[in-house]
C-alpha cells in the first residue's frame, strides 16, 4: 500500500539571503535538525545523500525509512515560474526582494545497495524544496515543502481492514508526523542561527 505523507512550513531568519543559501545548503546539518533522522550522509561516488529514519508503528514496533536524494539549486524571480508559485503564500509582496534562491532535494530513481538491520525497513521516496526570499528588512523568508511517498507491506491484520480506509488513516497520521517534525526541525535552525549570531557578535566579528 502505497503511503503519500506532505508537510509545508514558513519561517523567518535573521540572516541575509547569501548567509542563508550557505546556510540551508549544507544538507547534512540541516537533515540532522530532523528528530527522526538517525543518519544523513553524502554518497560521494554516486553524488548523492542517503537519509535514514526511524519512527514507531502504532503498536510501538520501529520501522525504517531509507531515501535517496540529490540536491541542487538555482536562482529565481518572483516573475519567473518558480516565484509565481510562491506569489499566492506572500502576504505582502512589497516586503520582499523579487529575486531568491531555491534548494531541492530530489527523488533517486536508481538506488545503491545498503545494509538492512531493521526487517521492517522501507525505501521510500522524497522531494523537498526550500524558497528562500530576500526581504527588505535585510532578513530572509524561507518556504519548506517536502512530499514522501513509502510503500507498506500490510501485514495481519492489518490487511483484513478496508485499503481506502487504511490509507487514508496512514496519510492522515504520516502527514501529521511530518508536519511536527518539520516545524522541530526548522525551530532548531532557527536557534542555531540565533547561536551563530550571538557568537559572531562576541568574537567581535
Amino acid at each position: 500500500m502505497e503511503v503519500v505523507g506532505k508537510s509545508n512550513a514558513h519561517i523567518v531568519i535573521d540572516s541575509c539571503l547569501h548567509e542563508s543559501t550557505i546556510y540551508f545548503s549544507n544538507h547534512e546539518k540541516i537533515i540532522k535538525c530532523n528528530p527522526y533522522c538517525t543518519n544523513v550522509r553524502y554518497l560521494m561516488e554516486h553524488d548523492i545523500f542517503q537519509w535514514v529514519f526511524e519512527v514507531n508503528d502504532p503498536r510501538n514496533h520501529p520501522i525504517t525509512a531509507v531515501f535517496f536524494v540529490k540536491q541542487t539549486s538555482e536562482s529565481f524571480s518572483l516573475d519567473d515560474s518558480i516565484g509565481k508559485n510562491l506569489v499566492p503564500k506572500l502576504k505582502n509582496q512589497d516586503h520582499f526582494n523579487r529575486v531568491g534562491k531555491r534548494i531541492r532535494w530530489d527523488n533517486v530513481h536508481e538506488t545503491p545497495s545498503f545494509e538492512i538491520s531493521n526487517p521492517n525497513t522501507f525505501v521510500g521516496k522524497a522531494n523537498s524544496e526550500i524558497c528562500l526570499l530576500h526581504q527588505k528588512d535585510n532578513r530572509t523568508s524561507v518556504f519548506f515543502d517536502t512530499n514522501i511517498i513509502l510503500d507498506f507491506q500490510l501485514t495481519f491484520p492489518l490487511n483484513l481492514m478496508p485499503e481506502g480506509f487504511l490509507k487514508f488513516m496512514s496519510e492522515t497520521i504520516m502527514s501529521q508526523i511530518m508536519q511536527q517534525a518539520t516545524e522541530s526541525m526548522l525551530c532548531r535552525v532557527q536557534s542555531d542561527i540565533c547561536c551563530s549570531d550571538l557568537e559572531i557578535a562576541a568574537s567581535g566579528k
